[in-house]
């Protein structure tokens, strides 16, 4: 049920975000642009196009916002359940953990990883 509502949500959103823009920009266009320059006013699916053109020329955030970093996200891959293993570890274990992270990424001869300490 409530991975249903999380779906449900999400989709609104994802659909609610782009129409309110696509309104928000065909008013302030037919407002502002056709008065100002003289050009054509556009409609609502027009709006919407320019809401969308800008997205991806921009590398927007709504994208990567629910597709990437979203509740799309969350859901296909359980968000909860690192979180949950982190807080479950031990200090020892969290120490080995980052260790071996700032080995594997070569983190190794940087200050701040406590290796000073052991060298003074």
């Amino acid at each position: 049920m409530k991975r249903t509502f999380k779906i449900f949500v999400t989709l609104l959103v994802l659909i609610a975000i782009p129409a309110l823009a696509g309104l928000g920009i065909m008013a302030l266009w037919n407002g502002i642009v056709t008065t100002i320059c003289g050009f054509k006013a556009i409609t609502f699916l027009q709006g919407a196009g320019l809401f969308f053109l800008g997205q991806l020329l921009s590398s927007g955030f709504i994208i990567p916002l629910f597709l990437g970093f979203g509740s799309l996200h969350a859901i296909r891959h359980h968000r909860g359940d690192w979180r949950d293993h982190w807080h479950k570890m031990s200090d020892e274990e969290r120490r080995e953990f980052i260790q071996r992270r700032r080995e594997m990424f070569g983190f190794r001869n940087r200050p701040g990883n406590g290796e000073e300490a052991s060298k003074e």
